[in-house]
């Protein structure tokens, strides 16, 4: 083989290396941002069920206009798993109008999720991929 041959080997070596680098790259970001689609979708679903429960005025099973009594125990009243295959929920704030649900994935800690609910809309929310999340 001449030199050049064994240049264009070398080199397309090192380009398929390269492709298959970004290619490692490109799917770690797709499973974390997978991750967190599902981290959120679970907030929303939590969120939907506390606006519900604040509308019902039961005295034994509704929050009766109000989200303060999901500040302690709220999972447990809307009768939610705190975790999941995902990882693992909490109410981390609740006064009588407003709501916080903060979710933080198993696989990756330094996925989460917050959702905020203001009187009985889903108010906003937003994702980390650094850490800055705790329950």
């Amino acid at each position: 083989m001449g030199q050049q041959q064994l240049l264009l080997i070398v080199i397309g070596i090192v380009i398929v290396g390269l492709a298959v680098l970004g290619g490692f790259d490109a799917f770690n970001r797709h499973v974390r941002q997978d991750e967190a689609d599902g981290l959120l979708d679970r907030g929303l679903s939590i969120a939907t069920h506390a606006v519900h429960w604040k509308t019902v005025n039961d005295p034994f099973n509704g929050g009766n206009q109000s989200y303060a009594e999901l500040a302690v125990d709220g999972l447990d009243r809307l009768a939610v798993d705190e975790s999941t295959i995902r990882g693992q929920f909490a109410i981390t704030s609740a006064t009588a109008d407003q709501i916080e649900v903060t979710g933080v994935s198993d696989r990756y800690p330094e996925v989460g999720i917050r959702v905020f609910v203001t009187e009985y809309v889903i108010d906003s929310s937003y994702v980390r991929f650094d850490g800055s999340l705790s329950l």
